[in-house]
C-alpha cells in the first residue's frame, strides 16, 4: 500500500476562543482527486491553510509524505506541495505571464534566469486555462474569472506533485470550470498528482472527484468513494437539505437534484 500524503490526528484549531477544527482525523491517498465539500463556515479553508503549514494547529498532527510538517523547509515544501487561495490577492500590475513564471520561484536559483523547462511549463499552463491571448496584460485589468484563472495557472507551473485548491471553480464560467476541473482530473490520472480541492457545487464534485470529505462543524461527517460519500442522507445531515442523488448517463455520473425550497425534515 503507497504511503500517506496526509496523515492527520486528534487536529484542532481555533480561533480566539471559537473551535474550527475539532479533534479531526484524516488520511489522504496518493494518485486521487479529493473534493472537500461542507457548509459555509465548518473549516475548510482552514484545514487546507494547516496542511500547508501557514496555520500550526492548536493541538493534534499534521504528516506530509511520512514526516512532520514543521520538518519540511519551506523552499523543499514549495517544490512538493501547491496551494490555490479562495481569493486572488493580485494587487500588483504584473503581467499574467509574470505572475504564472511565480509558481517556478522555488525551482530557480536567486539571480538565475528562468531554464528551458520553466519557460515550457508556464506557456504549457498559459494555454491550458485560455490565458494565451492574455499573457502580456496586467492581471490588475483581469475580471474575477480570469484571476482565478491566472491563479490555477500558477499552480499548474509549479509543478507540485501534490496540489491543495481553495474554491479553484470561483468566479469561472461554466466552460472554464469545467476545462480547469477536466485538468486537475487529468493530472491525477495520467501523472499520479493528488488534489484536494474545496468544491461549493457538489454535483461538479460527483463529476470529478475519486473521494469526497464531507465536513461539518469542524469535524468529518463522512469521508469515501464520491458513489458512497454523496448520498442524500449525508446531504441532509450536513446541509439540512433534501436532494435525491441519481445517476446520469448524459452526464457519464451522478448529479444531484435539489428540493426547490431546500427545506429538510
Amino acid at each position: 500500500m503507497a504511503e500517506p500524503v496526509f496523515t492527520i490526528r486528534g487536529l484542532s484549531f481555533a480561533y480566539g476562543a471559537q473551535p474550527v477544527l475539532r479533534g479531526l482525523d484524516l488520511t489522504i491517498t496518493p494518485g486521487r482527486f479529493h473534493g472537500l465539500v461542507g457548509p459555509n463556515g465548518c473549516g475548510k479553508t482552514t484545514l487546507l491553510d494547516v496542511m500547508t503549514g501557514l496555520l500550526r494547529p492548536a493541538a493534534g498532527s499534521v504528516s506530509f509524505q511520512g514526516r512532520p510538517l514543521a520538518a519540511w523547509r519551506a523552499g523543499e515544501l514549495a517544490r512538493s506541495l501547491s496551494l490555490t487561495p479562495q481569493e486572488p490577492g493580485l494587487g500588483f500590475p504584473y503581467t499574467v505571464r509574470e505572475t504564472v513564471l511565480m509558481g517556478r520561484h522555488a525551482f530557480i536559483p536567486r539571480f538565475s534566469a528562468p531554464s528551458a523547462r520553466d519557460e515550457a511549463l508556464v506557456e504549457a499552463a498559459l494555454t491550458r486555462l485560455d490565458l494565451a491571448a492574455l499573457a502580456h496584460h496586467p492581471v490588475t485589468e483581469l475580471s474575477g474569472g480570469e484571476k482565478q484563472r491566472v491563479l490555477l495557472a500558477r499552480a499548474l507551473a509549479q509543478d507540485a506533485p501534490v496540489m491543495l485548491l481553495d474554491e479553484p471553480t470561483n468566479n469561472l464560467d461554466v466552460r472554464h470550470a469545467l476545462a480547469a476541473l477536466g485538468e486537475l482530473e487529468r493530472l491525477v490520472r495520467d501523472q499520479g498528482r493528488t488534489v484536494v480541492a474545496v468544491l461549493h457545487d457538489l454535483n461538479l464534485a460527483a463529476a470529478f472527484c475519486d473521494q469526497l470529505i464531507l465536513m461539518d462543524q469542524g469535524r468529518i461527517a463522512a469521508f469515501g468513494p464520491t458513489p458512497e460519500a454523496l448520498c442524500a442522507a449525508n446531504l441532509e445531515a450536513v446541509f439540512g437539505v433534501r436532494a435525491a442523488v441519481r445517476w446520469d448517463e448524459f452526464a457519464q455520473g451522478r448529479v444531484v437534484v435539489f428540493q426547490k425550497n431546500g427545506g429538510a425534515a
